[in-house]
Parts: C-alpha cells; sequence; structure tokens
C-alpha cells in the first residue's frame, strides 16, 4: 500500500516560514479539476484578451490545462522570481512583456501580491487569473477558484523540491 500525506497538516511546514502553518496537498486530478475550472470562470466574464501570458514556473500547469480549455494557442511567459524556498522577498521580472492590451495572466496563486504587482507595472490592463487566492493578494485576482488562509501553503504536485523538503 502506498501511504501520501494527509490532505493537509497543522503543523509549521518549515523553519525558513514559519508563517505557513498549514500544509495542503492537492493531486494532479485535483488541479487538473480547479484549472478546468478557472477556464471556465474566465470563459464566464466574456472578455476578449489580445494575448495569453503565463507565470514560470507556477503557472505552467494551470495555464496549459487554462489554453487546451478555452482553445488558446498563442501563450506567451513572464519570467520572475519572489520566493525561495518559501521565502517570500522582492519580486524581480525576468521577463515580462511590455504592453498595454488586455492580457489574460495564469498563475497558480496569489499570496501576498508582490507578482501582480510588479507585473500590473508591464501590463497594466492584465486580468490575474489563479487557482488560490490569499487574503493579502485576493484584491488583485481577477478570478480565482479558491480562497485559502494566509497561513497556509499548497504543495503542489508538480514541486519535486517542496515535497523533497517537507
Amino acid at each position: 500500500m502506498i501511504r501520501r500525506p494527509p490532505r493537509s497538516t497543522p503543523k509549521p511546514s518549515s523553519a525558513a516560514s514559519d508563517v505557513y502553518k498549514r500544509q495542503e496537498f492537492p493531486t494532479y486530478e485535483e488541479m487538473h479539476e480547479k484549472a478546468v475550472k478557472l477556464a471556465h470562470l474566465i470563459k464566464e466574464k466574456n472578455i476578449k484578451f489580445d494575448k495569453m501570458v503565463v507565470v514560470s514556473r507556477g503557472g505552467f500547469v494551470p495555464a496549459s490545462v487554462v489554453a487546451y480549455t478555452l482553445g488558446i494557442q498563442d501563450v506567451d511567459i513572464v519570467s520572475i522570481q519572489s520566493y525561495i524556498h518559501r521565502e517570500a522577498g522582492k519580486a524581480i521580472v525576468h521577463r515580462a512583456p511590455k504592453t498595454d492590451e488586455v492580457v489574460l495572466v495564469i498563475d497558480d496563486i496569489v499570496d501576498k501580491g508582490g507578482t501582480a504587482k510588479a507585473l500590473k507595472e508591464y501590463m497594466p490592463n492584465m486580468h490575474l487569473a489563479v487557482i488560490y487566492a490569499k487574503p493579502r493578494g485576493l484584491p488583485l485576482a481577477d478570478t480565482y477558484v479558491e480562497e485559502i488562509t494566509q497561513e497556509t501553503w499548497p504543495v503542489f504536485p508538480w514541486d519535486e523540491e517542496d515535497k523533497a523538503n517537507h
């Protein structure tokens, strides 16, 4: 029998960041379902987007599902660094289009909003769509699937480093 960690745990997740008191362990199947739901929520808004942009790396998996579900083939990538081993820092934009177009931006989570605020400087008309929204970042999310507490850290099934260290 394969034992899997519980879906959530109340213990602190790491010494590096005692802010996250609870971990959640969504499965690939659950994340796929949430990404399909995100696509449908986006479609219901009837917004004409000029382009779709995925936030590297967290947004890759949800964005792929959203793009397939909505029939979007042209997807750009932004490269931004705002975390190092769960430690939130100043958002550093490595690559992002500078445009006034209406851009659909896909990411996995909006936490404190550092990534969203930094990208808004490059794409002022962006529409941020995420799977998870935390209270401090919620005002920056235009579309989201699930609100989670500020103390919750989702350990995504594709994040091997996070799974190995926690």
